[in-house]
């Protein structure tokens, strides 16, 4: 999970055409629902809060409804729902337009991501 709940961005540059920010969550029926955004410009950027640790990163800058956003996960809930569902917003990596990476290698991807964020559930409730 993601702790920092803002970042500081230190400078902009612009991205080349065709990257994608590729997120996972598990959907209603427990099927996995793959999102690509486009990564509007990249950005060098650190951790603002009380209890970061200042280390700069390299992130993308992606489209969030009417807003942009730094690139990360988008943990909205701890726990899963009543239904089981993990209704968690999770990164997964960056698309790089040359890499022509299938449908396949994103979806083992999120099964792993899926399966791991789980796991964490467990051990925090033993």
């Amino acid at each position: 999970m993601n702790e920092y709940k803002s970042w500081k961005i230190l400078q902009i540059i612009p991205a080349q055409g065709g990257w994608k920010a590729v997120h996972c969550r598990e959907s209603k029926n427990k099927q996995i629902d793959i999102s690509n955004r486009p990564i509007i410009c990249w950005a060098l950027v650190e951790p603002a809060g009380e209890t970061a640790v200042v280390r700069t990163q390299v992130r993308g800058i992606e489209q969030q409804s009417d807003d942009l956003a730094v690139v990360e996960d988008l943990i909205d809930k701890e726990e899963v729902g009543i239904d089981g569902v993990d209704r968690n917003q999770y990164f997964l990596g960056y698309n790089d337009p040359d890499s022509h990476r299938e449908s396949d290698h994103w979806i083992k991807q999120a099964n792993d991501r899926l399966r791991r964020e789980k796991e964490k559930r467990l051990k925090k409730r033993n």
